[in-house]
């Protein structure tokens, strides 16, 4: 047999749901936000980086020296991927607004 569930049921299981979920939101002090914040710094090493992607051109370049261009792009993609993520980073290095 099928059981149903109530209106009154589920709606008190979504707003306790959400109790809990905003509790430790409200549960953090005020000051303790700029601290993590300022912990949580990233340090990106960028010409470890570009020399990563210079070396996957390479190996892209040899795989299709070789003929096996299917193998080439997807290291291609690889190295653009890490490119495209460095120009992010030196952007948002420049930028105020990252």
């Amino acid at each position: 047999m099928r059981r149903r569930i109530s209106a009154l049921t589920v709606s008190a299981a979504l707003a306790g749901g959400l109790l809990l979920a905003a509790a430790p939101a409200q549960a953090a002090p005020a000051e303790a936000a700029p601290a993590a914040v300022a912990q949580a710094a990233i340090k990106v090493n960028i010409p470890e980086l570009q020399a990563q992607a210079a070396k996957l051109r390479r190996e892209a370049q040899r795989l299709r020296s070789q003929g096996h261009f299917r193998e080439a792009n997807v290291v291609d993609a690889r190295a653009a991927a890490i490119e495209a993520q460095v120009r992010r980073y030196l952007d948002c290095e420049r930028s105020v607004h990252c």
